[in-house]
């Protein structure tokens, strides 16, 4: 039924038709999180609305586009293009796409009731964000090996000033074998004096899984993090627990620690429980979402 609504609506937008096989997906999410000393409250509503294109070409190409509409609380109208070819010789992604280095992490258990997306996931120095990535992976040499390198860019600025057309350059490789993967990466900005450095990896046995990630920079605050992970698959439900640190060169340190659980209800919908315990002051919180897929 997805397949011939998205079909309905792209003929009735473009002519000739094409072969392209078309799919049109999405999900929603809704958020309740409730503070110490604080009532309950709403998080964050989130809708998207995937439409997919994917056709093989003659000369034994791939290509396949992707073009989402997001919609968070009341922030309408955001959302990304892709366009993806494989061949031969490897693959080029385009658009609002992951950078290298965060192509290979997400790693955590843990949901982003808390914004706790795994403080070891790499960021762009000085939080830096392109709006345009060409990521390119290369055709695999090696069982399990997963090279790749990207640039992205920000929006065109037209005040004749250099230094606000900024190019963010990453690079990262990945290696798996059995239940092991090992990740490595970087990014870099143009306008930033460093760079943040990634190490990641993943073990899977049976249902649990084991997860650790560190980013580092050497920027003026030498700022490091980490994250810790552990997941246990029960089938419909998963529980988990995640340690988040926080290190600076000053010596300073912030750890939050996250204990929860998953569990499908059935078909695309589940939901989430999560209890945050921080080291800051007025931060402990539990929260619950409720997903649905479709």
């Amino acid at each position: 039924m997805k397949k011939l609504i998205a079909l309905a609506i792209a003929g009735a937008f473009v002519a000739p038709a094409y072969s392209a096989d078309v799919t049109l997906s999405g999900d929603i999410e809704m958020q309740w999180i409730a503070e110490d000393g604080e009532g309950l409250a709403t998080a964050n509503n989130d809708g998207d609305i995937v439409v997919t294109a994917t056709e093989e070409l003659a000369n034994g190409m791939s290509v396949s586009a992707k073009v989402s509409v997001e919609d968070v609380q009341t922030a309408a109208g955001a959302g990304d293009v892709e366009l993806h070819l494989s061949g031969a010789f490897g693959k080029l992604s385009l658009g609002e796409v992951d950078a290298a280095a965060n192509a290979v992490d997400e790693r955590d258990p843990a949901g982003d009731l808390f914004a706790e997306a795994g403080v070891g996931s790499p960021a762009v120095p000085g939080a830096v964000a392109a709006i345009n990535t060409i990521l390119y992976t290369l055709p695999s040499m090696v069982d399990g090996l997963t090279l790749m390198g990207s640039v992205g860019h920000l929006a065109v600025t037209d005040n004749q000033n250099p230094d606000d057309e900024v190019q963010i350059t990453s690079y990262a490789a990945q290696y798996a074998t059995g239940g092991l993967s090992i990740a490595i990466g970087t990014i870099e900005a143009d306008s930033q004096a460093y760079d943040t450095n990634y190490v990641g990896a993943t073990y899977t046995m049976g249902g649990l899984e084991l997860s650790a990630e560190r980013s580092t920079n050497d920027a003026a605050v030498d700022q490091d993090t980490q994250t810790l992970g552990v997941a246990y698959d029960l089938g419909d439900t998963t529980v988990y627990v995640q340690s988040d640190e926080t290190e600076t060169a000053a010596g300073a340190s912030t750890t939050d620690s996250i204990i929860g659980l998953n569990h499908t209800i059935g078909g695309g919908l589940s939901v989430r429980v999560e209890n945050l315990s921080s080291d800051t002051v007025n931060n402990d919180a539990t929260g619950v979402s409720v997903y649905y897929a479709f």
